[in-house]
């Protein structure tokens, strides 16, 4: 669940990012995506899975 919650603020954060340097709206839309679908896919840690 937390995991999740950091993707969004990381896809969002990406998405601010994106829009600041002046690229279109499409451009950051994507970017937010695919930092949300990395995020979420892995649990929101980064890329691999963490044993607990």
């Amino acid at each position: 669940m937390i995991g999740i919650l950091i993707a969004i603020l990381l896809a969002a954060l990406a998405y601010w990012v994106c829009l600041m340097l002046g690229l279109p709206a499409i451009v950051a839309i994507v970017a937010a995506v695919l930092v949300l679908l990395s995020g979420v896919g892995t649990g929101g840690y980064g890329y691999g899975r963490r044993g607990i």
